[in-house]
């Protein structure tokens, strides 16, 4: 008979073996002091940096250490060299629940591992106590391996599944709370601003910039988080907010609100776009943040603008003057009549002068050109113009905002 060190299943023993295995398994209960203070030493040396850092955990992995020798030593005295089911036990599951509340993950199972080990070192002293014969010593540390090396991999795989589902229970709990706080400021409820920050985990008394952060088709896994940091790392802010939304969809405040600079250095991801709100302070400026967001993804989604990332800055022109693009468009046309189809460049030119108050020195020095290039520009803007520049300074000027954000 020949056993597999990681087989779940196999014949059951000789009469011959079975015996033998329980008489160890006896002589391992009368001495199980030994073996569980070995047990405590070895396993919370391998923890030790974690017990440290949550000491009350250090109770829950007695616990669930004596808890599994005995289970395993239980059922071998019963049912001798049959497999053992998993122990999910009070103790493993109460542990497994313990370890996610506090933050830890399955690093902290190694410790059964080095469990599992010591008790196949244990077994196997006991092993050669009860038996001389060659022929029946083999079968038994077969038998011994075999059913150790089974029992724990099936109790950390179930001690695993519950460590995942406790921690999707916790994170489905907290994003329903941040969900429901982010959307009581945002409908401009009396909450107050300390227990917003309870709440959310998150100062809302800083000042802040939103951000909308999605994908129109499928992402690549993991592609939005990586945006959602890479922006929140250009934007300085150690404590991002973020609050999803939808499959493909997160709302983020960027605390500390230092958003400038980003569209320029924001390393874009293929089919992932970005919606940024201008800074503001406290609730206000988290509700005006985020509305300014908004409006810049809608406009970003009607427009198909061609940059990753968007600015309510870049767009807060258009999403003022117009309530739908058909009439920002005829606005555009009636306003600049043949300039509409100008070169971008004579374009750009004349917007440039009337920003800078109709300097022609500032709007060669802005836009890298000599003046007599920019007069010429300027020139052919005036003749293209439907009516004198004069006499529609500003709808002129707003019309090359407009257009800007229409034609890009």
């Amino acid at each position: 008979m020949t056993f597999g060190p990681l087989s779940r299943e196999w014949e059951p023993p000789s009469p011959a073996i079975a015996a033998l295995l329980k008489r160890a398994v006896e002589v391992m209960l009368d001495e199980a002091d030994e073996l569980l203070a070995a047990l405590d030493a070895a396993t919370f040396e391998v923890n030790r940096e974690l017990l440290e850092l949550a000491p009350g955990l250090g109770d829950a992995l007695r616990a669930a250490a004596r808890s599994n020798v005995m289970v395993w030593a239980l059922a071998n005295l019963r049912e001798p060299g049959l497999p053992v089911p998993a122990n999910l036990s009070p103790e493993n599951l109460g542990f497994a629940r313990d370890v996610v509340r506090h933050g830890f993950d399955e690093t902290i199972l190694s410790g059964f591992r080095m469990g599992q080990n010591l008790a196949v070192r244990t077994a196997t002293d006991v092993a050669f106590r009860v038996t001389h014969d060659h022929q029946d010593l083999h079968g038994l540390l077969a038998l011994i391996s075999q059913s150790i090396f089974a029992y724990v991999e099936d109790t950390l795989e179930g001690i695993t599944a519950t460590m995942r589902a406790e921690r999707a229970q916790l994170r489905d709990a907290a994003s329903a709370a941040r969900a429901e706080a982010v959307a009581l400021i945002l409908e401009g409820a009396p909450i107050s601003e300390r227990r917003a920050t309870q709440l959310l985990g998150y100062d809302v008394e800083r000042a802040h910039a939103a951000a909308i952060v999605w994908a129109d088709d499928a992402a690549v896994d993991g592609a939005i988080e990586s945006v959602t940091n890479e922006l929140a790392r250009l934007a300085g802010a150690t404590r991002p907010l973020t609050l999803p939304v939808g499959p493909s969809t997160v709302w983020v405040w960027l605390s500390g609100g230092a958003s400038s600079g980003v569209a320029r250095r924001l390393r874009p991801i293929e089919g992932i776009q970005v919606a940024l709100g201008r800074a503001g302070q406290g609730l206000a400026g988290f509700r005006r943040s985020h509305q300014e967001a908004v409006a810049t993804q809608r406009l970003a989604r009607r427009l198909a603008l061609r940059s990753p990332l968007t600015s309510y800055d870049e767009v807060e022109v258009l999403a003022l003057a117009s309530a739908n693009e058909d009439q920002a468009r005829d606005f555009v046309a009636r306003t600049l009549g043949p300039l509409a189809d100008a070169p971008a460049e004579v374009r750009a030119t004349l917007r440039t002068y009337l920003r800078q108050e109709c300097s022609l020195t500032r709007t060669a020095q802005l836009e890298f050109a000599h003046r007599n290039t920019v007069a010429a520009r300027l020139d052919r803007a005036r003749d293209l113009l439907p009516q004198p520049l004069a006499d529609r300074t500003l709808e002129v000027s707003l019309a090359l905002e407009v257009a800007r954000i229409l034609v890009s």
